[in-house]
């Protein structure tokens, strides 16, 4: 079924694409074919091309000579990986982040953790990767630290699919609510330790159950 959009653009059906991925929608380890999603969006293969790379570089896509883009599998060993690189960084850089906030910066993300709370509250999972991913990165202070922003936000969008199937357990995300509400008021409160102990198991936590679940 053609699903028109409003303009063509590349970022727009990058977007398109990458929430069909995160969601499922297209499966792990399927090819993508650019015919067939051109088609799909009703629009040309240029910017359908331009899309498929993005989404290559931000590591949810492989290509293959012969075969072109597919959807990356799913796997124990990519968890272990991204997990492992986000525990070397992120605790770290909320500590830091926690020092260093400024009352803007603080209020920023208290704003990312209403919304993330709200969506994890209605079970409005389409969103709430994204608006797990805004909450985390908050907690370092962007403005501050550009390049840790931009190692984290390739991560936490590699684990986006598995977070979703982590929190398709309703008491998960009652969970995650408390830890994240908890992480925050430490935060805030410049509890930098604190916070970095928190998030540190946090994410562990979640490591833990989807390495589980996936074997």
């Amino acid at each position: 079924m053609e699903e028109p959009l409003t303009r063509t653009m590349s970022g727009q059906i990058t977007a398109r694409i990458r929430e069909k991925i995160l969601s499922g929608a297209y499966a792990p380890g399927s090819a993508l074919l650019q015919d067939a999603i051109a088609t799909e969006f009703g629009t040309s293969k240029i910017p359908v091309r331009e899309a498929l790379v993005q989404l290559r570089s931000e590591g949810l896509l492989d290509i293959y000579a012969h075969r072109g883009f597919q959807v990356r599998p799913l796997s124990a060993q990519e968890v272990a990986e991204v997990f492992r690189l986000r525990l070397d960084i992120e605790p770290g850089a909320v500590a830091q982040g926690a020092r260093t906030a400024s009352a803007e910066d603080r209020a920023a993300a208290k704003d990312a953790l209403t919304a993330l709370n709200g969506a994890l509250a209605t079970s409005e999972l389409k969103h709430s990767g994204d608006l797990n991913c805004a909450f985390h990165l908050a907690l370092i202070v962007p403005r501050l630290h550009p390049v840790t922003n931009d190692v984290l936000y390739r991560l936490h969008t590699l684990s986006q699919r598995y977070v979703r199937l982590h929190l398709q357990d309703s008491g998960r995300t009652k969970r995650a609510n408390k830890e994240h509400t908890a992480l925050y008021d430490s935060w805030a409160a410049k509890k930098g330790k604190d916070a970095e102990c928190l998030v540190r198991a946090h994410i562990e936590e979640t490591r833990d159950e989807l390495t589980e679940a996936l074997q």
